[in-house]
């Protein structure tokens, strides 16, 4: 077989594809006759259609990709991603970081009776007094400001998720 340099290295000639379509088509018929169900030779093209949804009420756009084999169809569906998605709530930005600032301010015996705000505000309050030199790789600044922004960000997010939850219906 040769290679079309025009079509790139690994294409094959136009001159040889009705020989390659035909070896493809014994190749199935052999595969037919040893399984109990047959495959085609070859797959339909997708077919692009517009419907309207009642998601945003807008049109989208759907592509039809029908599987022939075994007679059964399959259809996939996209559609436009809503511009505010976020739907930013300022309450729950207040309430997630008191949320979290106020449980995380009551003193724990893993921290030698510390909280994790007050340990992680007293190294920071030590190493603003080094200020040139940072935090080494090893010192628990690190550990504490992870903890307590993960912490955070997850009242944050469950916040968030809660109110938007109650506003759509779902609880």
């Amino acid at each position: 077989r040769e290679l079309d340099v025009r079509r790139g290295p690994f294409s094959l000639a136009r001159t040889h594809l009705p020989s390659i379509r035909a070896s493809m088509a014994s190749t199935m018929m052999a595969v037919r006759g040893m399984c109990s169900s047959g495959l085609q030779a070859r797959a339909t093209a997708p077919r692009r259609a517009a419907a309207k949804t009642s998601f945003m009420g807008s049109q989208i756009r759907s592509a039809r990709l029908v599987a022939k084999a075994s007679g059964a169809s399959r259809t996939v569906t996209s559609a436009a991603f809503e511009r505010e998605w976020l739907k930013k709530e300022p309450l729950v930005l207040v309430l997630g970081f008191l949320g979290w600032t106020i449980p995380s301010a009551i003193p724990v015996s893993a921290l030698g009776g510390q909280s994790l705000f007050g340990a992680l505000n007293g190294r920071i309050a030590e190493l603003l007094g080094q200020f040139p030199t940072g935090p080494t790789l090893s010192d628990d600044f690190w550990l504490l400001m992870v903890t307590w922004h993960v912490g955070l960000f997850v009242t944050l997010t469950l916040g968030q998720v809660g109110v938007q939850g109650k506003r759509q219906g779902y609880w």
